[in-house]
């Protein structure tokens, strides 16, 4: 127990922000029980080391916590950065030798995390509840960590809703790293949140500033996460599940569409300042994102015209002897990452053919023509299948 008139202890945990006061507060609870002195005590200590025996401490400090099993060496680790954050704050520094920093900053985890799929995301989406489906497909959309993603308010994501996805919920400041981060709302996590505000109206949590999750602490979302990776039946081996193993979801495939200060900018990490963009731009990475990172259709502004012109241009390429899988195969080849690009390869291959007559039942007939020819053409009765990048036509009859 933290005594309150402990001046040097209370106003150390007092200049932390809430979530990181919480966990400083544990770890100093422990430092006092080893030291068995109070804050005020170790302060006038320090003061007069001259031997830097509070360096060795501290390193002490981090040991005795593995040995008594009390913390992994990971969670020893930042216990014992914070414990000399203590002695910063009331400018009485730690310094230590490069061998001695090694030895204090080194950390290992026991276990590796599990890299969720995209088809275990569908099924933990099959088998989980609404409030389970926000956590772990709004977790997996936004990217933040599990304290800013627990404060998430009504306030900050009703007012888009209604807009195309990726919709960009602007700047979400964080804890951690006290930067901004940057969400977007992905076409899995768009009905979810609108169901969760009907649920949150029907329970009358109507104000900007009420939470969509009341949980009363950041564990329960990894319990969420283990909860449904359970009941979808996958199988995780000797790999950790938790919540932040849906953030590195979202990362690794972020990383694979853009540069490394724009992944940053959307999940709140800490980036030079002249490389920030705007939203619009970021918006656009993280459309071709979606590609890798949902598993419902896309909907965002323009698809549905996209998937008008594939499909025309798919016919056009089945009228050439072309079958499906020749196609997936040329794409592949290709290395076409989203639909705006299929419809370019598929283009490209079109306006390199001349005229030719489906060899099928259908007896289709297609022909590219210059845009000036296209009046006479509909006069004939032929249809516009497909405008080519070219300003040409593609029409058939």
């Amino acid at each position: 127990m933290i005594n309150e008139n402990d001046k040097a202890t209370i106003e150390w945990l007092n200049s932390q922000k809430p979530h990181t006061r919480k966990s400083y507060k544990t770890y100093w609870k422990y430092f006092l029980e080893f030291t068995g002195m109070t804050g005020d005590q170790i302060l006038a200590d320090r003061k007069t080391d001259t031997e830097h025996n509070w360096e060795k401490k501290v390193i002490a400090y981090k040991e005795w916590m593995i040995s008594q099993k009390r913390m992994s060496g990971y969670t020893a680790t930042a216990a014992a950065m914070a414990i000399r954050g203590f002695f910063a704050f009331h400018y009485t520094k730690l310094e230590y030798r490069p061998t001695e920093q090694k030895r204090l900053s080194q950390r290992s985890r026991k276990s590796e995390d599990y890299k969720f799929s995209i088809e275990d995301l569908k099924k933990m989406f099959d088998v989980g509840n609404l409030a389970e489906k926000y956590v772990f497909i709004v977790g997996k959309s936004f990217g933040l960590r599990t304290g800013d993603f627990l404060r998430l308010k009504r306030g900050d994501i009703e007012p888009y809703v209604n807009r195309p996805v990726p919709i960009s919920i602007g700047e979400l400041g964080t804890e951690k790293e006290a930067v901004k981060a940057y969400p977007f709302i992905d076409s899995d996590a768009l009905p979810v949140i609108r169901l969760m505000l009907q649920k949150m109206d029907r329970e009358g949590r109507t104000k900007p500033t009420d939470r969509f999750l009341t949980f009363k602490d950041e564990i329960q979302l990894s319990r969420v996460v283990k909860r449904l990776v359970e009941k979808a039946g996958i199988n995780t081996g000797n790999k950790t599940v938790r919540f932040h193993n849906l953030r590195k979801f979202l990362i690794d495939h972020l990383a694979s569409f853009m540069s490394e200060s724009k992944w940053k900018q959307i999940v709140g990490k800490k980036i030079t300042e002249g490389a920030y963009v705007s939203a619009d731009s970021l918006r656009d990475d993280y459309a071709r994102a979606m590609t890798e990172t949902t598993f419902s259709k896309p909907t965002f502004e323009g698809d549905i015209q996209k998937q008008i012109q594939k499909e025309a241009l798919l016919t056009v390429a089945k009228s050439m002897g072309l079958s499906a899988d020749s196609v997936k195969a040329l794409f592949r080849k290709k290395a076409v990452k989203d639909i705006a690009g299929e419809i370019k390869v598929l283009e490209d291959l079109v306006s390199k053919k001349e005229t030719r007559t489906n060899g099928g039942d259908c007896g289709e007939q297609f022909e590219q023509i210059a845009e000036s020819q296209l009046l006479s053409y509909l006069k004939a009765g032929w249809q516009i299948v497909h405008r080519l990048a070219s300003g040409e036509v593609i029409v058939k009859r």
